[in-house]
């Protein structure tokens, strides 16, 4: 079986070039620094998993997860915030709107394979 495909989305270079490094023996990494690239590859792309920050300028983490679940390529894919926001208010509100999970920044590589495994099994983790 090949390499899944996971599509990381973070404003922040750095920290898409950090989420990769732990990521790219196992998978094959789409990362993408605005919500708009992101829609545009989703549309054409391949993607098993989508790790998606959630405040970022131009389009929220919300309104690409919203765009997400518009077309029907992608509405079942595993969409799994990453945010620095640990309030339940706001987990209860990303969840409600149709996250598959989310993770609190900085995730360590082991709860990025955890999460990931959880939605992908276990074709390509450690």
């Amino acid at each position: 079986m090949g390499k899944a495909d996971i599509v990381v989305v973070d404003d922040q270079p750095s920290v898409c070039r950090e989420i990769a490094s732990f990521l790219d023996l196992e998978y094959n990494v789409h990362a993408f620094t605005n919500g708009k690239d992101t829609i545009d590859y989703l549309a054409k792309g391949p993607a098993d998993l989508v790790l998606l920050d959630y405040d970022m300028p131009g389009m929220t983490g919300f309104e690409v997860l919203m765009a997400i679940r518009q077309h029907k390529s992608t509405r079942d894919l595993p969409v799994v915030f990453l945010t620095a926001e640990t309030n339940e208010r706001m987990r209860q509100e990303m969840m409600g709107r149709g996250a598959t999970d989310y993770l609190c920044k900085p995730a360590s590589s082991y709860d990025l394979h955890q999460c990931i495994f959880k939605y992908l099994g276990p074709r390509n983790v450690r």
